[in-house]
């Protein structure tokens, strides 16, 4: 594959913006495959003092859009200008399975499948370190100080507004099953559902549907009687509910829908009122890391106070440490008495769900109910 290379010279802005608009033509163009996984994106970030590629080349593998993390690492290079950054994009599965299979183990790993990190540590196969940076997060962002979580991102459902006519948007999930009842028909093979088979974030949000939800039966139900549509990641399940493939994207991550609600209108984004799942994309180092000083300094610098805020304001990601200052609609409902966020946090929970047994139970159920999809 071909790597994309990112320099910051004249032309920079220009192929920023044409690099973004060729990814989402093509998104929009994958988004009406559902089965295809894309392939990892590889993107080269030359140091800003020109240093050569074999020099100080810090290596990320990562489950995060390039528009997302574009801003973070061109920040750390400007606090590090003699750093390159070497980035490959993944989803979520298919990382793990890389790192795993063939390994190909990078400098630094981000992925906001908890559960597929948290396995990794309890493998052996990550490095722990502590922080003055590390040391500020709560204790259920931070794993061992081998797992170190850098955004806080509510799973959202989003509406394609095209089939509400004149029915009111759906607040949570019993509206959204009654919505689904009473246009049955307009919504045959036009949910959108994150294929938890072979996508490691879908099936997290997944797992913590079934022990949050008294609906989860009844989902599962609606979902495989209306031939739901599988896909690879959220910014594929977007494109095609914003091109109308799909009226309905299912546990798709907030930080993105939202992202995408701006620049298509008619994507309206739901944080269910019964209960919103929280997942924390994060960092660690593998053990068998290159350049563990300089993942090391990655993992401070997205952790400090300009990091966070270069994630509030420069990326779609959300982050870790709440802004008492920010007006954002997560924000307010971070800081809210009676909000229906519940954080899927690291500890004993998440470790059950690596359990092999339990997701052979889950991944029998949903084979059961999407069996009219194969």
């Amino acid at each position: 594959m071909k790597v994309k290379w990112c320099n910051d010279d004249a032309h920079q802005d220009f192929f920023h913006g044409y690099l973004t608009y060729c990814r989402y033509l093509a998104l929009f163009l994958i988004a009406t495959i559902h089965h295809t996984t894309l392939a990892a994106d590889e993107y080269y970030f030359p140091s800003l003092l020109n240093t050569p590629i074999e020099e100080n080349t810090l290596t990320i593998y990562g489950a995060a859009d390039y528009q997302a993390i574009y801003p973070v690492i061109r920040s750390f290079q400007q606090r590090m200008p003699n750093i390159s950054v070497f980035y490959k994009e993944f989803s979520t599965r298919e990382l793990d399975d890389t790192v795993r299979s063939s390994n190909d183990w990078p400098d630094l790993l981000l992925s906001p499948a908890m559960d597929l990190q948290i396995k990794l540590v309890n493998d052996g196969l990550t490095y722990a370190f502590s922080s003055d940076q590390t040391k500020q997060l709560p204790e259920w962002a931070n794993w061992r100080d081998e797992v170190f979580a850098f955004t806080y991102e509510p799973v959202a459902i989003a509406v394609n507004k095209a089939i509400l006519d004149d029915d009111p948007t759906p607040k949570n999930r019993t509206d959204l099953l009654n919505l689904i009842r009473k246009k049955s028909t307009s919504f045959y093979n036009k949910i959108g559902l994150l294929d938890i088979e072979t996508v490691g974030l879908g099936y997290l949000t997944w797992a913590h549907d079934s022990q949050q939800s008294r609906t989860y039966g009844r989902l599962l139900e609606v979902f495989g009687a209306h031939n739901a549509q599988l896909y690879a990641n959220s910014t594929s399940m977007l494109g095609a509910l914003a091109n109308q493939d799909i009226y309905i994207a299912y546990n798709v991550l907030g930080s993105y829908a939202s992202d995408w609600a701006t620049r298509f209108p008619e994507i309206e984004v739901i944080f269910p009122s019964d209960y919103t799942s929280v997942i924390l994309r994060s960092a660690l180092v593998p053990k068998y890391s290159k350049h563990i000083e300089l993942a090391r300094q990655f993992i401070d610098f997205i952790l400090s106070d300009e990091g966070q805020k270069i994630i509030e304001n420069d990326s779609s990601l959300i982050p870790i440490k709440p802004d008492a200052s920010s007006n954002s609609p997560i924000n307010k409902l971070r800081l809210s008495t009676q909000s229906p966020l519940i954080p899927i946090t690291f500890g004993f929970p998440i470790i059950l769900l690596t359990d092999q047994a339990k997701r052979n139970i889950l991944l029998k159920e949903w084979e059961n109910a999407m069996m009219f999809n194969k």
